[in-house]
């Protein structure tokens, strides 16, 4: 049961960083602009409503989405690539149960410097843009033409996949993640 928690998990931070800023309730509170700039600081928010618009996993993705703009210009972009660290990070700080979001910006470049490939994060990327279709940019709405409903399996790893990582894949441990009762 953890494994389909931490792919839906991942699948929600996924879809968070590819909505665009104006599509995002925190947007729509007046808390963050269209840039993604924050507007309140989260000990400003006064509502319930504005609390739930901008949470912690908000905040984090907020900074990331504006980090992955800054390196869209980058010669070596892709949307794989950035959407990769972006998710490990994410889901580092959402393991480590620190609500600190200082330097994630700095430790989003770092991991796009040392050029690591993050196997599990790229693998879930991949088949999350198959799903979602690759047509917009990270700031955009993702686009989904299949109608169908959408897989929650665990994506195979193949013998070709772990030839193409061996000697540059770095693993990460299972998230325990507590299940949610309604």
């Amino acid at each position: 049961m953890n494994q389909l928690l931490d792919r839906q998990y991942a699948l929600r931070i996924l879809k968070m960083l590819s909505t665009d800023f104006k599509d995002m309730d925190a947007y729509k509170k007046g808390i963050i602009d269209k840039e993604g700039n924050v507007l309140k600081k989260s000990y400003q928010l006064k509502t319930q409503d504005e609390k739930k618009a901008y949470t912690y996993l908000d905040r984090l993705v907020v900074i990331l989405k504006k980090q992955i703009k800054k390196n869209e210009k980058r010669g070596d972009y892709t949307l794989t690539k950035a959407l990769s660290p972006a998710l490990w990070l994410v889901r580092e700080q959402l393991e480590s149960g620190s609500r600190a979001t200082v330097n994630i910006e700095g430790k989003y470049d770092s991991l796009l410097k040392l050029n690591v490939t993050l196997a599990e994060e790229e693998i879930l990327v991949k088949k999350f843009l198959e799903e979602e279709g690759e047509g917009a940019p990270v700031g955009g709405p993702p686009t989904n033409n299949t109608g169908g409903p959408v897989s929650v399996q665990e994506p195979k790893i193949g013998k070709k996949d772990i030839k193409k990582y061996k000697g540059t894949v770095v693993r990460r441990p299972q998230l325990n993640i507590p299940e949610v009762k309604p």
